[in-house]
């Protein structure tokens, strides 16, 4: 097997040849002018090949180097990139957090830039997925559940602020053949449903007295995939508030019985007790809080204008 010249080799090789000078790739590598020199006649010896003419002070590729030179310069650019991500991947603390699919999606995800500029140190990895994440066997730092959760020894809950479960629509629904002005005018439109629900359709016909057919319309896991399917303007949709909270300001849904609906508590903050000493843990949780208090803030003031 040939003999591969080593890392500083390389490095005094490709520096000489684009700087024309063992003085300058000297200065640049912070070595001496004969350290240069004598990395490559060891280069030259063992290729049995000329890489240079040197003239007085100055030295140029020879054909051959020219060749070796670019090949080399290509490597070593490879390989300095290699590092430099291995070495930002080192700097950088990751923080795994898993979260209910429709809130990671519609909730989480739109909010996370805000926590980034805040951490730039910290880098979320995001664990969507319907089924509540195993904090015990370290898969996630953190854990935001739909429903609410046990307190169990080790493992810490707290509940979000209450959300509000309301009816939604496409406007072109809300104001069509049919329009919808008051409950009873659901009767006969096309009810979308998420079989993960604390609240179904069922009990909102039951609430408003109603005898509304609950089995027509499409039917669907996770709330996302419902919210999706009203804004296409294909069915009305019963759900929290936070997650359909972008669609109706960008006027994508509309709510034809205003904020009016159960409060109810539909989603856990989850982590293990002893990682909240955890710098990462504590910042992702704190700052999680904030943002509840400013959707809390923003609620508020909706209900009163």
């Amino acid at each position: 097997m040939t003999s591969l010249p080593s890392i500083r080799a390389i490095q005094s090789f490709v520096a000489a040849g684009r700087k024309g000078s063992f003085l300058e790739a000297a200065a640049q590598l912070q070595l001496t002018p004969s350290a240069i020199s004598h990395q490559i006649r060891l280069m030259e010896d063992d290729l049995g090949e000329k890489l240079f003419h040197r003239i007085g002070r100055n030295v140029s590729l020879t054909e051959i180097g020219e060749r070796y030179h670019r090949d080399l310069s290509e490597a070593l650019s490879m390989i300095e990139q290699a590092t430099d991500e291995v070495c930002r991947r080192n700097s950088v603390d990751v923080l795994s957090v898993g979260c209910a699919s429709s809130l990671a999606s519609l909730w989480l995800m739109p909010r996370l830039p805000r926590f980034e500029e805040l951490y730039p140190s910290i880098e979320i990895r995001l664990l969507s997925t319907s089924d509540p994440a195993k904090l015990s066997d370290g898969s996630v730092d953190v854990d935001i559940c739909y429903g609410s959760a046990p307190r169990l020894g080790s493992i810490a809950a707290e509940e979000f602020p209450l959300e509000t479960i309301v009816v939604a629509c496409s406007p072109e629904v809300a104001n069509g053949e049919r329009p919808i002005r008051k409950p009873s005018d659901l009767v006969g439109h096309t009810l979308i449903k998420s079989e993960q629900t604390l609240y179904s359709w069922q009990q909102w016909a039951k609430d408003h007295g109603l005898a509304i057919d609950v089995n027509r319309g499409a039917r669907f896991r996770d709330a996302f995939m419902a919210i999706a399917t009203a804004v296409e303007g294909r069915g009305v949709c019963l759900e929290s508030y936070r997650l359909l909270e972008r669609d109706v300001e960008r006027g994508n849904l509309v709510l034809p019985f205003g904020m009016t609906g159960p409060n109810l508590r539909c989603h856990t903050l989850t982590y293990v007790r002893s990682r909240l000493r955890s710098e990462k843990v504590n910042a992702f949780k704190q700052w999680l809080e904030n943002v509840w208090l400013e959707d809390a803030a923003s609620a508020e003031m909706r209900a009163r204008g």
